[in-house]
């Protein structure tokens, strides 16, 4: 807010000297028009300058606001099933994700695998078991002799 108040001032300054000039150019001598013209185009500059900050600024702040519109879409459609995340699409599901780096980083990173409900995040490196994950006993028959 401070730059537009700053620009509208340049902008008022460099009214209030084109009028000066306008209304007594002839009273002026030679020099003294010249010094009002060069404070005429010290204000625009000014004023020019100012306002292309104000739309970088506003450039900015409309970026900002598209990520955190879409961030908040992409949350809003995600629901969590142990043990990660799932992307709905009106009925469809899309994914699954890995819930560390969604909750940590916010980044959809598509597990990986599936064998046996078993899945793993080429990210983090997180290995993560579904609910149809079934425990594969690692029991060795051993022969008495």
């Amino acid at each position: 807010m401070i730059d537009i108040g700053m620009a509208v001032g340049s902008v008022k300054s460099a009214i209030e000297i084109a009028k000066t000039l306008k209304d007594s150019a002839d009273l002026f001598d030679k020099a003294e028009v010249k010094l009002q013209l060069a404070e005429l185009i010290g204000s625009l500059a000014d004023a020019k300058m100012q306002i292309a900050e104000i739309q970088e600024s506003l450039i900015n702040s409309e970026k900002e606001k598209k990520d955190l519109r879409k961030k908040i879409e992409i949350k809003d459609n995600m629901i969590y099933e142990k043990s990660y995340y799932w992307k709905m699409d009106g009925d469809k599901k899309d994914g699954p994700f890995c819930q560390r780096c969604f909750d940590s980083d916010e980044k959809l990173i598509r597990l990986q695998g599936g064998n046996n409900d078993v899945w793993a995040c080429a990210q983090c490196n997180k290995t993560f078991r579904g609910p149809a994950y079934v425990y594969k006993s690692r029991t060795t028959n051993f022969r008495r002799t």
